[in-house]
């Protein structure tokens, strides 16, 4: 062998060397019994999660979020996200430079500019794979690009239903989501928080309890063709835990079931809370008002019309995006907790309830 040659033996050799070690470097999820401790200098820690357990070192700085849930629960944390997927619209493959404007109700919390990393069901692996985050966070449901995902990034996905009852609760995951972000010590703050929320909200809206305390949750868009039972919305348990009982519809005992609107005289509740989605949304759902355009076709609607929740204003109605959809998290709460006092205690008076902007 020439030395030449030799030379490019050995500098073929030296890649190979060097691309293993990164291999090995950027493998983001590790078995307990594979876990070795390294020599970094910043402290390591194993997350669990719905795919195993993830080891996670030092304080992530670039995030990106393939779920709205986890902009509440990162803005909660107060931390900004690097990127996040569009919930409402098309994509555009474009920056969330004007949030205010770009992205529902959390937007106006947002400082950072993330890129956007196209749709829920089909966020882009080539945007992530060219942000190079040091974390994603997804939800079970996405596990279909979990492998790819895990090599662009430690990625951990996670699933917030309670067993038993279905409801969907941001208790269930933020310890372990706030350990991957470093601010574990958060996590007691928010929990005696939002038990201070659901108390005031049991003390301001006691008469409504008392008076009407049976409740019927129903989900619809509003062309009103795809309605089903709301009783596992986060709605639906904020309401459980401040005293009300969610009226379950026949099949759909702590499950979401398919309904047809005329079943809905035969469930008997003293109030109803409609939430509902407008197929076409805009950007921004704040502006489209959903819940005011299914008011006006329910009012046109001779058969809910007749009904007595609806004749003796008990009926409100709500934004299925931030009371049921996929926003979800301890501001979202909050935000529903503070509405709850303006749309339920006018039904004492009998009188429709006025959404806020509507």
């Amino acid at each position: 062998m020439t030395r030449f040659r030799r030379y490019l033996a050995w500098l073929g050799l030296g890649i190979l060397t060097a691309a293993l070690i990164v291999a090995c470097d950027r493998s983001p999820n590790l078995s307990e019994g594979d876990r070795v401790a390294s020599g970094a200098a910043e402290p390591c820690r194993v997350i669990e999660h719905v795919m195993g357990k993830t080891e996670i070192c030092g304080q992530p700085q670039k995030i990106a979020i393939l779920s709205p849930r986890f902009l509440d629960l990162m803005l909660t944390l107060g931390v900004q996200p690097a990127a996040l997927t569009q919930t409402v619209g098309n994509s555009g493959f474009g920056i969330f430079d004007a949030p205010t404007d770009q992205i529902p109700y959390l937007g106006k919390r947002l400082t950072s500019t993330p890129i956007e990393l196209g749709t829920r069901s089909e966020p882009s692996l080539e945007r992530l794979k060219s942000l190079q985050p040091d974390l994603i966070l997804g939800e079970q449901w996405q596990t279909a690009g979990y492998d790819l995902m895990s090599q662009i990034a430690p990625t951990l996905l996670f699933d917030d239903v309670e067993e038993g009852n279905g409801f969907r609760h941001w208790q269930n995951d933020i310890a372990e989501i706030a350990r991957a972000l470093g601010r574990e010590e958060d996590v007691e703050k928010l929990r005696v928080k939002y038990a201070e929320q659901i108390a005031q909200a049991r003390d301001t809206l006691k008469p409504v309890l008392e008076a009407y305390p049976r409740v019927f949750l129903v989900t619809s868009n509003v062309e009103m063709d795809r309605i089903k039972s709301g009783n596992q919305t986060s709605l639906a348990r904020l309401l459980e835990e401040i005293g009300f009982e969610i009226v379950q519809p026949p099949g759909g005992e702590n499950q979401t079931v398919p309904l047809s609107w005329e079943i809905i005289p035969s469930i008997k509740s003293d109030l109803m809370v409609v939430a509902s989605w407008d197929g076409d949304l805009t950007l921004n759902p704040e502006d489209s008002l959903p819940q005011a355009s299914m008011r006006k076709r329910w009012a046109q609607n001779p058969l809910l019309k007749a009904l007595p929740v609806s004749e003796q204003g008990r009926v409100v109605f709500v934004d299925y995006y931030i009371s049921g959809g996929p926003m979800r998290g301890p501001l979202t709460d909050q935000i529903l907790l503070e509405s709850l006092p303006e749309l339920l205690l006018p039904t004492l008076a009998g009188a429709l309830e006025v959404q806020p902007g509507a």
